[in-house]
């Protein structure tokens, strides 16, 4: 069986228990019997099929989540969803990431963290941790691309965009006097801006410039509204 096979049968059936289904196996089985269908009809890749059979379940009413998640929700990112880390951290979101983070590892923070574990990697999916929902888990195609990988997750957590944080750390950004950190604006900038912030975390200067603006647009593309400041 397929890893992107068995990945989808952990979230058909996650799906359909938060609906109640009575024959949960039943439905799971119906479900990828329609994407092999669909992939074998239309000649697409399983992951596409896959993807399109949940996506339409995923966006009926009856199998939404009842609650969105709460604005303090952390994730830990695998080591190889680090832009979607960057992304989630400017749409507001305490997104961890480590490039070097072995599997063990990245299972036992977000357990220490209380927080919701994101991979692309449906092995890791099968976990007893995360099987059991001891961890929260949630795997994402590794087909996608970054805007698509946000777009997923912020539909499937209910998630609506906050303050932007730290792209580079997580960490809140504190809005910092401009005279304070005048030594550390390029004079064209100073002249024209006067918000600026500094990462709480490490310490980074950000203020709102052209960077901001292109990726406020990309979070609107995705459903969201907000954005992120440029970093010096």
């Amino acid at each position: 069986m397929s890893r992107i096979r068995k990945a989808y049968q952990v979230r058909f059936r996650t799906l359909l228990q938060q609906a109640r289904a009575r024959r949960l196996e039943q439905g799971v089985e119906w479900l990828v019997a329609r994407a092999c269908r669909l992939s074998a009809s239309e000649q697409v890749p399983q992951a596409e099929a896959f993807t399109r059979v949940y996506d339409q379940l995923a966006t009926r009413a009856h199998f939404r989540r009842p609650n969105a998640s709460p604005p303090s929700v952390i994730f830990w990112c695998d080591a190889g969803l680090g832009g979607l880390a960057r992304w989630l951290r400017a749409a507001g979101y305490d997104a961890r990431w480590r490039p070097d983070i072995a599997d063990d590892e990245l299972v036992r923070e977000a357990r220490k963290t209380a927080a919701t574990l994101l991979t692309t990697d449906s092995l890791l999916m099968e976990r007893r941790l995360l099987r059991d929902g001891i961890v929260p888990g949630y795997w994402l195609p590794p087909t996608l691309g970054i805007p698509e990988q946000l777009a997923l997750v912020f539909r499937e957590f209910g998630l609506t965009p906050g303050e932007p944080r730290c792209m580079s750390c997580g960490g809140e950004l504190r809005r910092a006097e401009k005279e304070a950190v005048r030594d550390r604006i390029p004079p064209k900038t100073y002249r024209w801006l006067d918000e600026y912030f500094v990462c709480a975390r490490c310490d980074h200067l950000f203020w709102r410039g052209t960077h901001w603006t292109r990726i406020q647009q990309q979070l609107r593309r995705v459903g969201a509204t907000g954005g992120a400041a440029h970093r010096m």
